[in-house]
């Protein structure tokens, strides 16, 4: 399953894990609840407790369980992220643009 991870709160049952890939440069927040994450390639594990946020800086593959009872996490973008994401888009639509207008003669390439 994709899921977006822009600025979003989900619940996080106990005994459910869920993984991610392709995610650096997200920040996991814990806003409830004990969180265990384990990132492919770091180190050690990290533990957040509510109010507490790790940045997710390799591209390995992330497992984030809750420990002791449900949690709740959000998962935030830094805005260098934000405008990046921001200008691909943009980028992704003038070149759709610019092949239409090529398509119908009123651009030549």
């Amino acid at each position: 399953m994709k899921i977006d991870l822009g600025n979003r709160e989900l619940y996080l049952r106990e005994h459910c894990p869920l993984r991610l890939s392709d995610a650096p440069g997200i920040s996991v927040r814990c806003t409830k609840g004990v969180l265990w994450l384990t990132v492919t390639g770091d180190a050690g594990d990290i533990i957040l407790a509510s109010g507490e946020t790790h940045r997710i800086r390799g591209n390995g593959r992330i497992v984030i369980e809750s420990v002791g009872g449900d949690a709740r996490l959000r998962f935030e973008r830094s805005a260098s992220e934000r405008l990046l994401r921001a200008l691909a888009w943009l980028a992704d639509k003038l070149r759709v643009q610019a092949g239409k207008l090529v398509a119908n003669g009123r651009l030549t390439a």
